[in-house]
């Protein structure tokens, strides 16, 4: 397959260069990703801004380029202006998880979320953890089921994946389940005059939260989201649509 990677890292980050060396022994590769840093940039677009793009040497054997945009910029300019036809857009593997609601920030799967505007199919690969990232144990991880997941990949959807930072004997397995919410111990802190800082903790996951992507992960499943860009409540349309004013 003819594969699109980007990430919301950079395009030097460890995670991408573990991603592209797994699937490019067995498919044609074209990195696409920013010039640096852009985790939480959701879905943010460079409207009427100058993007540069600039090929660069950043993983052995694998065309890359680096873009001065967004992961969602990253995306739809491949797609508009490389237009290589690409078969499958992957996205990650994120330094991270990108569970529950924190999939509201991730730009790791809104770049996906711009594939599937673009009627791309996508994956969302992130680590799950927040320090210490075991990335080429991930990307071996990721190896074994990609072939399963690009079956039941779709242009209508995304598939979000997030894998434990653990030994694949201690990953107890695999589970396609629905997004939860992710909480924290937020709190601002005040560095010096007028400037604060957000900082906090995740909570561990609940009896409510069975069935989810936050509580599959916390006990050491791979879990696999399917997502949609649509943002209605389908229920609430349903009954409020036939009210007058």
């Amino acid at each position: 397959m003819n594969l699109l990677l980007c990430n919301d890292d950079g395009i030097f980050s460890e995670g991408i260069k573990a991603l592209a060396n797994i699937l490019k022994k067995n498919h044609q590769i074209t990195v696409v990703a920013p010039t640096g840093n852009r985790s939480g940039f959701s879905r943010s677009m460079s409207f009427h801004k100058d993007l540069e793009i600039k090929k660069v040497n950043a993983i052995d054997g694998v065309e890359c380029y680096s873009l001065s945009g967004t992961p969602a910029d990253c995306v739809k300019f491949a797609l508009n202006v490389i237009s290589k036809k690409f078969d499958l857009v992957v996205s990650g593997i994120n330094g991270g998880p990108n569970l529950g609601s924190d999939i509201n920030y991730s730009g790791t799967v809104n770049a996906c979320f711009e594939a599937c505007v673009e009627g791309v199919k996508s994956i969302a690969f992130s680590n799950v953890a927040l320090s210490n990232y075991k990335f080429d144990q991930t990307a071996k991880i990721i190896s074994k089921i990609f072939d399963k997941l690009v079956e039941n990949a779709s242009s209508e959807y995304v598939l979000n994946v997030n894998i434990p930072n653990v030994c694949e004997s201690e990953i107890k397995g695999v589970v396609f389940c629905k997004a939860g919410v992710c909480k924290y111990s937020d709190g601002y802190v005040s560095s010096s005059e007028g400037v604060y800082k957000l900082i906090g903790e995740p909570i561990p996951p609940t009896e409510k939260d069975i069935g989810t992507d936050v509580y599959y992960s916390y006990n050491n499943f791979v879990t696999v989201s399917p997502l949609t860009p649509s943002v209605t409540n389908e229920k609430a349309l349903e009954k409020l649509k036939d009210i007058k004013f």
